[in-house]
This record gives structure tokens, C-alpha cells and sequence, in this order.
């Protein structure tokens, strides 16, 4: 190999040292495609950021992983933005970011009922999101066993709050079959890269449309070795809708012994 030659080949393998990587799950709702364009940038230590550029076609519920070969470092992803280049609307449900130097620390993002249009009456134009932290949390929801309890359209999430601050799961339906929550069902959904919020002590369950739902409980725990399970039981059998309660703030009721 000549030295022109050998050159060459080094600057090609140079511009393409990293890999980044996306994967964009859409929401399972009617109407939350988009054929694009759908523009994103990461964001990482030190404030550098990396252009990912366009993803275009989004199709409802579809589960895409993007890559995108660059010379470009920007350390540990932090945080991403999304702007849209179209009037054509379109609803994520999660965004999931890592780099080919940095695959154990994936950054994980959630989008809340949340649409994206240039069309301000029918979403925002951009946004940028960024990771809560690295920790995983299970969240296992009991539906009640009564008459119309369950729901396929409530589009709820979890606030945590801990004795170190607050974290907030995607949304729970997400992960079910069509988004249902069957009357008198046990379900478990786990949700990575939140923030480690200590010991456990209240939950805010937040529902966005206008579907009712009743919970009988819901336990929380955080992932890993020696973590204990907390529970929180709904004993005021509140409905939870747009229409009449939005959110629900229940805690431990714990006795000083």
C-alpha cells in the first residue's frame, strides 16, 4: 500500500471513528405518525453536541433504531432535542440514546401524551429533553376488580419521590398489549435511566385523557440487589380521568415505633 493510499484510508477510518445511536419508539396512538422531517441533536459533557440529523417516515406504534457514523465526540449523551420540520404531526413515546464508546450508559427519554408539530395548534415545535439518571424502577399495577376499572386509554405515568428528590416513568400502558389495563390485572412495567430518589415515600400518578381507570394499588421498586418493594394502596377509590382527577398523590403511612 502507498503512502497516498495508506493515508486515504486512515482519514476515511477517522471520519467514521463513532458510531451514534437512536431508537424511537412511537406512541400506539391514531394519528401519531409522521412522514417527517423529524430533526435531532444530542447533547453531551461539556456542551458539546452532535447534529443526528433527519429521521423522516415515523409510522404509529413502530419501534425504530437509527445510526449515524461520525468523527464527532461529545463525551457521555446528557440530553437530546427534537424539532419538527413539519405540520404533519407526531407523538413519541420514548427515545433511547447511546454512543459506540459509551454502550453501558444508554440515556433514556419519555414523552408525556406530548405532540410535535411547526403547527402550534396542534403541538409544540421542538423540545429538549434530558436523562434523569441511570437507575431502574419497577412499577406493578393492580387494576380493581370492579365494573369499567379498567382502561386502554388513560396514558398515566408515575412520579417517585424519594428523600432525594423526584423521578418520573414513561407511560405505563406503553409496555401492555394495545395500552390495556384489565379490570382486576396485575401489571409490571420497568423503566431505566430514572433518577435514584432514596428511600421511597409518596408516588403521583398523573393520567392524560379523558378514559377513567381504577387502580387498587400500585408498588414501586427500584431494580437491583437488597432494594424492598413499597406499595401504595388507592384505599379512597378515586377514579382517575382528565375529566375529573387528573393526578393522585398517595405516601407511606409509616408509624414511628
Amino acid at each position: 500500500m502507498g503512502p497516498k493510499l495508506l493515508l486515504l484510508t486512515m482519514l476515511i477510518g477517522m471520519s467514521s471513528a463513532y458510531t451514534y445511536y437512536l431508537q424511537v419508539k412511537t406512541a400506539d396512538k391514531s394519528w401519531a405518525s409522521t412522514g417527517g422531517p423529524v430533526y435531532v441533536t444530542f447533547y453531551g459533557t461539556y456542551g458539546r453536541t452532535y447534529n443526528f440529523g433527519n429521521l423522516g417516515k415515523m409510522s404509529t406504534g413502530s419501534d425504530k433504531l437509527f445510526t449515524r457514523a461520525s468523527s464527532t465526540y461529545i463525551g457521555s449523551i446528557q440530553c437530546i432535542s427534537i424539532k419538527m420540520g413539519t405540520s404533519n404531526g407526531w407523538m413519541p413515546d420514548s427515545l433511547i440514546a447511546w454512543a459506540s464508546y459509551d454502550v453501558l450508559h444508554k440515556a433514556y427519554f419519555y414523552s408525556y401524551y406530548q405532540w410535535y408539530s411547526t403547527n402550534t395548534g396542534e403541538g409544540i415545535n421542538e423540545k429538549k429533553f434530558c436523562k434523569q439518571g441511570d437507575t431502574t424502577y419497577s412499577i406493578t399495577a393492580t387494576t380493581a376488580n370492579a365494573r369499567s376499572a379498567g382502561s386502554d386509554n388513560i396514558w398515566a405515568s408515575v412520579s417517585i419521590i424519594g428523600s432525594r428528590g423526584t423521578t418520573e416513568t414513561g407511560i405505563l400502558g406503553a409496555q401492555l398489549k394495545d395500552m390495556y389495563f384489565a379490570k382486576g390485572s396485575t401489571n409490571r412495567m420497568v423503566f431505566h435511566g430514572m433518577k435514584d430518589v432514596g428511600c421511597i415515600h409518596c408516588i403521583i400518578v398523573k393520567t392524560r385523557n379523558t378514559d377513567a381507570w381504577l387502580f387498587s394499588s400500585i408498588t414501586v421498586q427500584k431494580v437491583g440487589a437488597g432494594s424492598k418493594p413499597v406499595t401504595f394502596h388507592n384505599h379512597g377509590t378515586v377514579w382517575l380521568s382528565s375529566d375529573s382527577t387528573r393526578q393522585l398523590k398517595l405516601c407511606n403511612r409509616s408509624k414511628k415505633k
